[in-house]
C-alpha cells in the first residue's frame, strides 16, 4: 500500500470514529426524549440533527475514494473522539438509573455539544474537496446551534 491509500485509510477511521460519535449521541437524545416526554420534541429534533451528521460524515468516505485529502486531521485525534463516545455510553447507563433528572440530561448534553465546539474539528480541518467545505460548515453551524438550543430552551424549561 502507498502512501497516500495509507493516508487515506487512516482518515476514513478518524471520519468513522466521528460518524460513531454522533450516531452515539444519537442513541443518548433518543433515551433523553423518552425519559423525559416534556421535552421529546426538543430531545428527538436534536436526535435527528446527530443522525444527518451521522450521514453526512460517511459521505466523506467519498470525498476520499476520489482522491482527495483532508488537512490537518491529525489534530484531531481518534483517541479524544473515543473518550466521547465512552463519556456518552456512560451518559446512557446513568439516563437509566431511576433518580436521573431532566437537569442532568441537559448538562450531558451541553457538556457534549459543547466539547465538540471546544475541538474545532470542523474549523480546522480542510480539504481540497469543495464539498467537505460544505459538509465542514453545516456540521459545526448545527453544533452551535445545538449548544444555544439547550443553553436556552431546555434550561428555560426545566425550571
Amino acid at each position: 500500500m502507498d502512501i497516500k491509500n495509507k493516508v487515506i485509510e487512516s482518515q476514513k477511521q478518524i471520519i468513522d470514529s466521528l460518524a460513531e460519535c454522533e450516531l452515539q449521541i444519537c442513541h443518548l437524545y433518543q433515551k433523553f426524549a423518552a425519559r423525559f416526554p416534556e421535552m421529546k420534541n426538543q430531545w428527538l429534533g436534536l436526535a435527528a440533527a446527530e443522525q444527518t451528521h451521522h450521514n453526512l460524515l460517511k459521505t466523506m468516505h467519498s470525498i476520499l475514494k476520489k482522491g482527495n485529502l483532508f488537512y490537518n486531521l491529525g489534530k484531531f485525534s481518534d483517541e479524544a473522539i473515543q473518550l466521547m463516545i465512552v463519556l456518552i455510553r456512560d451518559s446512557l447507563k446513568k439516563a437509566d438509573l431511576p433518580d436521573f433528572k431532566s437537569v442532568e440530561a441537559i448538562a450531558i448534553g451541553l457538556q457534549i455539544e459543547s466539547s465538540i465546539m471546544d475541538s474545532h474539528f470542523y474549523d480546522v480541518v480542510s480539504s481540497d474537496a469543495p464539498e467537505f467545505k460544505i459538509i465542514a460548515e453545516r456540521l459545526s453551524a448545527d453544533t452551535q446551534k445545538h449548544v444555544e438550543l439547550i443553553r436556552n430552551h431546555f434550561m428555560q424549561n426545566s425550571k
